[in-house]
């Protein structure tokens, strides 16, 4: 846990050093949605991309960390089907993540990317966490020139990535 907030208070400052190298996003994205397939097979994870290959210059290290705690609170958190998609437009990239879960209560929207915030939602698996993982999630993408927004659909809680 000291580790972990040690990691968040560099977050909060400009000593966190990102270092982009060009890299694939639909790779990294593909790589990651085959994993958490494999290590959770009673979800059905999907993936498309408008293109077959976006490379442009992120921290691979953080960004895959990034992409990869979105999924984990996908599995976590929401129903049995899971969407990530990355989309391109003229001049942005989108990378949403997609469940089909019960969604996330009006009155936790405006918190879930404060540091150390927790839905209240009890025991709901066994993997506790620290509250920080969507702070990091939104710091990360924040540094690399974009946000990370919730868009709370019908039936679907989707986290989008716009760079």
């Amino acid at each position: 846990m000291v580790e972990k907030l040690l990691e968040t208070a560099t977050l909060d400052s400009d000593k966190l050093i990102i270092n982009k190298e060009p890299n694939d996003l639909v790779e990294i994205t593909k790589v990651l949605v085959e994993k958490h397939q494999i290590l959770s097979p009673e979800k059905d994870i999907r993936f498309t991309s408008t293109k077959n290959e976006i490379t442009i210059p992120v921290d691979a290290f953080h960004f895959e960390n990034t992409l990869a705690n979105l999924i984990d609170n996908a599995i976590k958190y929401g129903g049995p089907k899971i969407e990530v998609n990355i989309t391109t437009r003229s001049d942005t990239i989108e990378i949403s993540v997609a469940d089909n879960g019960e969604g996330i209560d009006i009155s936790h929207r405006e918190k879930i990317f404060d540091k150390f915030y927790r839905i209240p939602t009890g025991n709901q698996h066994d993997v506790k966490g620290f509250g920080i993982g969507l702070f990091y999630a939104k710091k990360i993408v924040e540094k690399h020139g974009g946000k990370l927004v919730l868009i709370q659909g019908n039936g679907n809680t989707i986290f989008k990535i716009v760079l």
